[in-house]
């Protein structure tokens, strides 16, 4: 063999031994440890299951919130037409108002103001007081629980927003938290809001099961 032919050989050889040191360092499917090679024989990883009891601790959380929101300080302003309501015992609201008032100038801000009026029986107040849009006016009004889980589980009835956006709300949102503050003369949600939120808070984490009846 001549010397050219000797080198090249070497060459050849050495390049056949690092190309196996590679191989041998890498595991199988690439650099990761194997993952990539894993995930694709078994595909994504799944979430892991909710316990069966969190589920139905939950369906037991969401009556309580469906006693909220069929509450009269709720219900009032999430009725199944288009004139809210007033007072416990739910009847429509006065001087003709109902979802079109703003559209023909007349805003519920008009008389609602950032607070309850200082006397009984006068308009109660929260800053931003309104109604929901005819687009998405989010119906409690007449409806049980079941109805209402599948309202709220539903994104082309709550206008893509989940049950964990339903959390931030409850949490956050003044004119929610109104109705435990809502002037003299007028009932209270059933349980304190506090309880509320945490129900809320751990029938969302549970999954958002619904009522079985």
């Amino acid at each position: 063999m001549n010397r050219a032919n000797y080198l090249g050989f070497g060459l050849i050889v050495g390049l056949a031994a690092m190309g196996g040191a590679v191989m041998a360092k890498t595991p199988e499917g690439g650099g990761d440890g194997g993952k990539s090679g894993e995930a694709k024989r078994h595909g994504p990883a799944k979430k892991p299951a909710i316990d069966p009891e969190a589920r139905e601790a939950a369906r037991r959380d969401f009556a309580d919130i469906a006693a909220v929101l069929l509450s009269p300080r709720c219900r009032n302003c999430h009725p199944a037409g288009d004139r809210p309501l007033q007072r416990d015992d739910g009847v429509p609201h006065r001087m003709n108002i109902s979802r079109r008032s703003p559209e023909a100038g007349l805003e519920c801000t008009a008389c609602h103001r950032e607070r309850n009026a200082p006397f009984a029986g006068g308009p109660p107040g929260v800053p931003d007081w309104h109604m929901p849009s005819k687009e998405l006016p989010m119906v409690f009004e007449g409806r049980g629980p079941r109805a209402l889980c599948e309202q709220l589980n539903d994104p082309d009835r709550t206008g893509g927003r989940s049950p964990g956006d339903l959390v931030e709300h409850v949490r956050h949102d003044r004119l929610v938290a109104w109705a435990w503050q809502p002037g003299a003369g007028r009932s209270k949600p059933p349980i304190p809001f506090d309880a509320f939120v945490k129900a809320v808070e751990r029938w969302a984490a549970a999954g958002a099961p619904c009522p079985h009846e």
